[in-house]
């Protein structure tokens, strides 16, 4: 399916969407686990400039980093050197390219670059190479559906305590999340909510997992979880 973004061709300044992603949300569109990234921060294997610190307890990253830690993280059986060795090699590839700190940009680079039938290699030993070009084909619809999808929320501090709702409504973005998380089809919910789209399932599908409620358990991360998440549809 394509995503129809409105505010594609836009001033990046004109896009509703945030320009740093929180941690959880580089995991969550990244499809990785939460807990290795966080070991690798406590190790030392993701420093800084990677790390962007808003306050002492939160850090933030570009939206270019999902491609770097779906690339890295995606795999199950690298170790700790290889990760630094890749990340490094990453960095060194995003450094000082024109959409390192830019969301639009960065959106616009990874759906062309996915489209591309020849995409890079990043080398990371050897005979060990990382293909960015599969990283592009999962990674680009995930960030293009979540970068779009702020055009289609708000908060408002007098509907539902400031939580994201769908515009002109009250209905919450992780309400929906919520339901297509507990299984509920996409056609069910479209026959519930028809001012909703499929996109915006999708979406709020994607949010629901970015933004978990305060107080809702956490489903365990195992160390070698990679393909153990329960898969995000994006059509």
């Amino acid at each position: 399916m394509n995503h129809v973004c409105m505010n594609e061709e836009r001033n990046p300044s004109a896009s509703a969407a945030r320009a740093l992603l929180s941690l959880k949300e580089v995991v969550t569109l990244a499809d990785v686990s939460e807990k290795r990234v966080r070991k690798d921060i406590e190790r030392g294997v993701i420093v800084e400039p990677r790390i962007m610190r808003l306050t002492d307890a939160r850090i933030a990253f570009p939206w270019s980093y999902v491609v770097s830690f779906a690339a890295v993280y995606g795999n199950a059986h690298l170790d700790v050197e290889m990760r630094r060795v890749a990340l490094s090699k990453l960095d060194r590839l995003i450094d000082g390219s024109w959409f390192k700190a830019d969301p639009d940009a960065c959106v616009k680079f990874t759906r062309r670059a996915a489209a591309s039938c020849d995409y890079m290699h990043v080398d990371i030993d050897r005979y060990v190479t990382l293909d960015m070009g599969r990283v592009l084909h999962q990674v680009a619809p995930r960030l293009h559906l979540y970068y779009c999808g702020f055009e289609r929320i708000e908060e408002r501090e007098d509907t539902l305590g400031g939580e994201a709702v769908f515009k002109d409504s009250r209905l919450a973005v992780n309400h929906i999340g919520k339901m297509v998380e507990s299984g509920e089809p996409v056609k069910n919910i479209l026959e519930d909510y028809p001012y909703l789209n499929e996109d915006d399932v999708r979406f709020a599908h994607l949010y629901y997992r970015a933004h978990p409620t305060t107080g809702r358990p956490r489903a365990s991360d195992s160390d070698d979880e990679a393909d153990k998440h329960a898969e995000i549809d994006v059509g």
